[in-house]
């Protein structure tokens, strides 16, 4: 009761407090939402703006750091047995994770997540601004925006410059959560009155994240484990590092901007596993164990921004990237059957993708029937190559095509898009009409390793639609806005979805190349404030999910698919709020409620959505103290139990429920010369136990002892009190 009574609190107080706008211009101007600046409180979308100051103050290095206090927005750390990298998943937007949210690194896209693999392929040392886009953003940004877009934009020259003909950056940081060590280093330069450069290179040294609160007894599902093994509440041991080189060459006069951008993106993962070391019940003895991942990401850019003397085009926007990027995972397992013989397994597991990417852009601006219109249109294209290869050898004999083995392919997009934007009526009162029309081809690439299963034979997909969107934005006052907007998208099925194949003995994973596009229609609406000393936002919004696409669906005694259900429904509140109170105090806070349900089949009762997040929110309270360049803050986030969640049709066991929690965290920040800064924090200051909601995977109360033992329901507790700490150095 005490939780819930909070709840209403900070709820009321994040709809009617007056607010603060933040003195940083990046934290209150979006770019992703319309292609073009503009006042995130002027547009009919909701987004999420994260600055390089909030960044920093806050010491995020990971996707998880980025949205811990954007109730609605979850990250997931997956900890399964055959994933024990300490990878994270994709980023949650209401509900729509993985490939149904389009990542994005200055435009250029971040390699789709797979059944087994992640998209933890960014780095925040070189981020300057992070923006989400909450609700479909297919008309401006493609197909795979279906659930969002997140899209981070890189730092410039200019950024460390700011009018000195040079400058560098010294960073070192440390986390208790993973024993991580950080050190970033980074130099621009004014090479001549219009040509800057960047370059930047950081480095992440890290361990297996220690979960204090987890219990060594395994908990509710106890610890069936073995002897030699070790005990449920820890992760495999971890030695990892993150490494990411950023360098860019940028020209600019009074209308034209060129930027020339490499980054490269590596990191390494060493596990050596344990949870099923020792003897086994079938007599086999696991010996050594030793896995290994490494994930690069590298991007070739050219970014070209100019406003021609024409008389109806003031800005042509144009980006071409190459992109290849990889996950590859090796390792060597030593094992002794219950006659005592030697068993050598050598695996290894490869995806790539290559991006091709074209985006060019024109804005327009004219007056058509004494209406000026602003208008945003062009051409998105790419290419991908998609590869797919894992290879077992055991005690010298190779087999190919295991793992989640499917269809190489290859993918081509080609779209045209219009949005509009113009008053009608009244000044008051602004339309943002927007259409795109896209259009997919895959074709997959078989060899002679993979199992074609006869009526299922993979073959060349091509779909082609209009996608609209209607934004509307009414100024009731000069303080005072309401909005609403509809927006469609649509996603069609990865070649993993349509293309895998991997008959086995005890399942068999068979293709589908019958599935359909996914689609959504979306429906939004809000009231805003905009005042001297702050603003506020509160929304709501309904999203209808059609051909949502299911894995490992059961369609036979073993057979098991990939599979479209009926449809999904998704509804919810959003509210958030900032007010400077006084000239060195600051109050903020947001809150996030989803509501889900899903139909299998048509004319099936409807069940309970599990992506579907409850009641959720965060408080804040800032001090600054100018006068000795000091600012600190304390954080309280809070979640209700979740109490609404379906059961697995061929499961009678009931799915375990996450109690309601509040933790609640610190900063500190100091800036004791101009060019030095110290900053501390610590997260989870009473040091609760809890679970973070949608979990990693769906976990029931009492599963199968070897689920217990791979995927242990302690290892999703959430750390305990950890601290950070860093200083950067700025000549």
């Amino acid at each position: 009761m005490r939780v819930n009574n909070i709840f209403l609190t900070f709820v009321i107080a994040s709809i009617s407090l007056p607010v603060l706008a933040d003195n940083d211009e990046l934290e209150t101007i979006t770019v992703t939402a319309s292609r073009q600046k503009k006042a995130k409180l002027t547009i009919p979308e909701t987004v999420d703006i994260i600055s390089r100051k909030t960044i920093d103050d806050h010491q995020m290095t990971t996707m998880e750091d980025l949205v811990r206090y954007l109730p609605g927005i979850s990250v997931n750390r997956q900890t399964s047995g055959t994933d024990p990298y300490g990878n994270l998943g994709g980023i949650r937007i209401r509900g729509m994770a993985g490939n149904r949210v389009q990542l994005q690194v200055d435009g250029a896209r971040v390699i789709e997540g797979l059944q087994d693999g992640n998209r933890n392929f960014i780095d925040l040392s070189t981020i300057k601004t992070v923006e989400i886009v909450r609700g479909p953003g297919s008309v401006l940004w493609g197909a795979d925006a279906l659930g969002g877009v997140v899209a981070f934009k890189t730092l410039d020259p200019n950024d460390l410059l700011k009018g000195k003909p040079y400058a560098v950056q010294i960073k070192g940081a440390y986390d208790s959560l993973n024993k991580q060590n950080t050190k970033t280093g980074m130099l621009a330069l004014e090479l001549m009155p219009n040509l800057e450069a960047l370059i930047s290179f950081s480095r992440r040294d890290y361990q297996e994240t220690k979960l204090k609160k987890a219990k060594a007894n395994g908990g509710i599902w106890g610890c069936p484990r073995g002897e030699n093994a070790i005990r449920c509440n820890k992760l495999n041991p971890l030695d990892a590092k993150a490494e990411n080189m950023l360098s860019k060459l940028v020209y600019h006069n009074d209308n034209r901007e060129t930027k020339l951008t490499f980054e490269n993106f590596r990191s390494n993962s060493f596990v050596k596993q344990l949870y099923d070391y020792g003897l086994q019940s079938s007599g086999t003895f696991n010996g050594d164990y030793r896995r290994t991942q490494i994930q690069t990401r590298k991007r070739y850019a050219i970014e070209d921004s100019w406003s021609p003397a024409l008389p109806f085009i003031d800005q042509i926007k144009t980006m071409i990237s190459y992109s290849p990027q990889e996950r590859y995972l090796k390792s060597r397992r030593d094992q002794i059957d219950r006659k005592r013989n030697p068993i050598y397994t050598y695996t290894t597991n490869d995806y790539k993708e290559k991006f091709w990417q074209v985006d060019l852009q024109f804005n327009s601006n004219l007056d058509f029937l004494n209406v000026d219109h602003d208008l945003v249109y062009g051409f998105q294209g790419d290419i991908t190559h998609s590869d797919y290869r894992n290879k077992i050898t055991k005690n010298g004999i190779t087999t190919i095509g295991g793992g989640f083995n499917f269809a190489n392919s290859k993918t081509q997009r080609a779209d045209i898009y219009l949005q509009d934007e113009f008053h009608i009526f009244t000044e008051r009162l602004k339309v943002k009409p927007g259409l795109r029309y896209a259009t997919y081809k895959i074709k997959p690439d078989i060899d002679s390793y993979y199992a074609v299963i006869k009526g299922k034979e993979p073959r060349k997909l091509t779909s082609h639609r209009l996608i609209p969107q209607l934004g509307t934005l009414f100024n009731l006052t000069d303080q005072y806005s309401i909005y609403a907007r509809y927006a469609e998208g649509f996603k069609m099925p990865t070649a993993q979805q349509l293309y895998t194949s991997l008959p086995s003995v005890s399942m068999n994973l068979i293709p589908n190349p019958n599935l359909k596009p996914e689609k959504v229609k979306s429906y939004e609406a809000g009231l805003r404030g905009d005042y001297t000393n702050g603003w506020f936002s509160f929304g709501a919004f309904k999203a209808d999910y059609s051909n949502y696409i299911k894995n490992f669906i059961r369609v036979g005694p073993k057979d098991y698919t990939y599979k479209n259900l009926s449809r999904v429904n998704l509804w919810g509140l959003e509210s958030s709020a900032e007010w400077r109170f006084s000239n060195n105090w600051t109050l903020n806070t947001s809150a996030s409620y989803q509501h889900g349900k899903k139909q299998e089949t048509p004319g099936e009762k409807k069940s309970y959505f599990n992506e579907a997040m409850p009641l959720q929110g965060t408080i804040g309270l800032k001090w600054h103290h100018p006068e000795y360049n000091f600012d600190t803050e304390l954080v309280g986030t809070f979640s209700k139990a979740v109490t609404r969640v379906s059961k697995d049709s061929s499961s009678n066991d009931e799915v375990f429920k996450p109690k309601g929690y509040a933790i609640y965290d610190a900063y500190l920040n100091w800036h004791p010369s101009k060019n030095i800064t110290f900053r501390a924090s610590v997260l989870n200051i009473f040091d609760r136990r809890y679970f973070k909601w949608p979990m990693f995977s769906t976990y029931y109360k009492n599963p199968q002892d070897n689920v217990k033992v791979t995927n242990p329901i302690e290892l999703q507790t959430a750390p305990g009190r950890t601290f950070t700490v860093d200083v950067v150095v700025n000549f």
